[in-house]
C-alpha cells in the first residue's frame, strides 16, 4: 500500500515512539531557547495606526524626524495653589528629582514664566513636563526608574496628588495588563482543559496526553514566533492567539485521533 507523508510518519511514531517522544521534546527546547535568545519584535505605533494617521505616522518616521516619550507629571491640590510655599516646594521637588534621573531630558518647570501654560486657570494644578531620550517605541522599557521616583515625591508630599502619565508611562501599563492577562490565561486554561477532558475521557492519562501535547505545541509556536518577528513584527494579541489557536487545535486533533483509533479497534 502507498502511503502518504503523514500515514508513513505516523507508522514511524508508532514503532519508536520513545524516539518520537524525545525529537518533540528536544524541539520544543530547541525552539523556546532560540525564541528567547532572538527576543520579539514589536510592531511600532506608526504599524498599528490607520488611515491618514498611519499615512502621517509613516511619512515622520520615514523622513527621519527624532521623536521621543512625552512624560507629564501632575502635581494638584484642592486647597493650595501655586502661589503658596508647599505648592511651589512640592512642584520644585518634583522638578529636581525627575531632572536627576537618566534618561530624562527638556524638563519644563511650571515654575518659569515662559511655561505658563502648565499651570491651570485657578492654580490648583500644574505640569512638570519632559521628555525620554532614545526612541520613542522603547521608552516604555526606561519609565519605571521615573515611575518609583515621582512615586517617592508623592510619599513626601502627601497632602498633594502627584503623578505621571504620559506615552511611555501609558504603554508600560498596558503592556504589564497584557502580560498578566496572557499569564491569567495560561493557569486558567490548562486545568479547565484537563477537567473537562478527564470527565469525557474517565483517565488521567488519556485527558492528560492532548493537554501536554497542544502546551508543548504552543511554547515552541511561541518560541518560532519570536524568531518570525525579526521578518514580521508581532502584535500585541500574538502569544494570546497562539495560546488560544494552539490550545484548542491540539486538543481538538488529539481527541479526533483516539475517536479514530476506537473505531479502528471496534
Amino acid at each position: 500500500m502507498d502511503l502518504n507523508i503523514a500515514a508513513r510518519a505516523a507508522r514511524w511514531s508508532a514503532g519508536r515512539w520513545k524516539t518520537a517522544v524525545g525529537a518533540w521534546l528536544a524541539f520544543c527546547v530547541v525552539a523556546v531557547a532560540l525564541g528567547a535568545v532572538a527576543g520579539t519584535k514589536m510592531l511600532k505605533q506608526a504599524d498599528t495606526a490607520a488611515g491618514e494617521t498611519k499615512t502621517a505616522e509613516q511619512i515622520l518616521r520615514h523622513a527621519g524626524f527624532e521623536s521621543q516619550a512625552g512624560e507629564s507629571v501632575l502635581v494638584q491640590s484642592r486647597t493650595q495653589t501655586l502661589d503658596d510655599a508647599a505648592f511651589r516646594s512640592t512642584v520644585a521637588d518634583v522638578v529636581r528629582t525627575v531632572t536627576g534621573l537618566p534618561n530624562v531630558q527638556r524638563v519644563r518647570s511650571p515654575l518659569v514664566a515662559a511655561n505658563a501654560g502648565q499651570v491651570s486657570q485657578d492654580k490648583r494644578s500644574v505640569l512638570v513636563q519632559f521628555e525620554i531620550a532614545g526612541d520613542q517605541e522603547k521608552a516604555d522599557k526606561k519609565v519605571q526608574p521615573i515611575l518609583d521616583a515621582v512615586d517617592r515625591v508623592q510619599g513626601r508630599h502627601t497632602p498633594f496628588t502627584v503623578a505621571e502619565f504620559g506615552f511611555a508611562s501609558a504603554t508600560h501599563e498596558l503592556n504589564n495588563t497584557l502580560s498578566k492577562d496572557f499569564q491569567r490565561a495560561e493557569y486558567s486554561s490548562l486545568p479547565v482543559t484537563l477537567v473537562i477532558l478527564l470527565i469525557a475521557f474517565g483517565a488521567l492519562v488519556a485527558a492528560g496526553l492532548p493537554v501536554l501535547l497542544a502546551f508543548s505545541g504552543v511554547l515552541a509556536t511561541i518560541g518560532l514566533a519570536a524568531g518570525a518577528s525579526h521578518i514580521v513584527a508581532a502584535g500585541d494579541a500574538t502569544k494570546s492567539v497562539i495560546l488560544l489557536i494552539g490550545m484548542a487545535v491540539g486538543v481538538d486533533y488529539s481527541l479526533f485521533y483516539l475517536r479514530r483509533e476506537r473505531e479502528e479497534r471496534e
